[in-house]
């Protein structure tokens, strides 16, 4: 049996009702903690500690930017910093949080208005209570009448085995289905949206800038740049981000989420003048 080891590893305890674990990158409800706990993504649970330990502070695109994903030497579009906060809300109202704590500031940023205590895990666990049990007397009788309303309900059918209980089995069936459906949709590729633009200097190319020319355009200009060749069936994504003014490049044989995918990135980082 293992021991869970809580020694010095800041726990962020949510409005009284969610436990936070940053280094384990797990959140749940405080009661019962941690047997209902979820598991996050990496950049959706660096989010959320970023936004937790500069509670009531304001945090720029370009912040989170830096914060979460460039530190990694990653370039992700605004849409993916969306994508995440969408994510951190949905989990934590998915946890038991009625309120949204992450709010939007328009032109600004994001912004965590928790109610927050920061400690260790042990300080905020709530005492589990014993159920009580119940003890009969070692020589209780069963009454006659009772011992007869056993008799005849075993000759009773079961529920079980009754057309009710096949057609609730059938409605949750279908509604598991559904879950395992939108959990895995949402769980889909970084890269899903990427716009294809088509083939660019034999390279399958794809773009987070759904703007054919300028893709094509930026596309290009790396290429000069980096000499970017493409064998037969390589793929291109390239990452537009004026935010961060940066652009990137990944080069892959196949999909990068398919096993065994061999890419190679390129990132280059420039002054943006956006005429639109």
């Amino acid at each position: 049996m293992t021991t869970r080891d809580t020694t010095l590893k800041k726990v962020f305890l949510i409005n009284d009702t969610l436990l936070f674990e940053p280094e384990l990158r797990q959140i749940g409800p405080r009661v019962d903690y941690p047997r209902r706990a979820v598991k996050l993504h990496g950049p959706v649970s660096e989010c959320l500690s970023q936004l937790l330990e500069h509670n009531d502070q304001v945090l720029s695109q370009r912040f989170l930017f830096a914060s979460v994903w460039e530190k990694n030497g990653v370039v992700v579009s605004t849409n993916a910093l969306y994508q995440t906060i969408a994510t951190i809300r949905k989990t934590l109202k998915s946890a038991g949080l009625d309120e949204n704590i992450i709010k939007t500031i328009p032109k600004e940023g994001f912004k965590s208005v928790a109610r927050l205590h920061v400690g260790e895990l042990d300080e905020f666990l709530a005492p589990q209570m014993a159920s009580p049990v119940s003890v009969l007397p070692e020589e209780s009788a069963v009454p006659e009448t009772a011992a007869t309303v056993a008799v005849e309900d075993e000759n009773k059918p079961s529920f079980f085995h009754s057309p009710l209980a096949y057609g609730l089995a059938g409605i949750l069936f279908i509604l598991s289905c559904a879950v395992l459906y939108f959990v895995q949709k949402e769980e889909a590729s970084p890269l899903a949206d990427y716009q294809h633009i088509g083939k660019v200097n034999n390279c399958d190319l794809y773009s987070s800038w759904h703007d054919r020319d300028k893709s094509i355009e930026m596309f290009a200009d790396l290429s000069r740049r980096y000499a970017i060749q493409c064998k037969a069936d390589e793929m291109v994504w390239i990452t537009v981000n004026l935010a961060q003014q940066v652009s990137s490049a990944i080069i892959c044989d196949q999909k990068p989420e398919v096993a065994g995918a061999q890419c190679d990135s390129i990132v280059y980082r420039q002054q943006y003048h956006d005429e639109e």
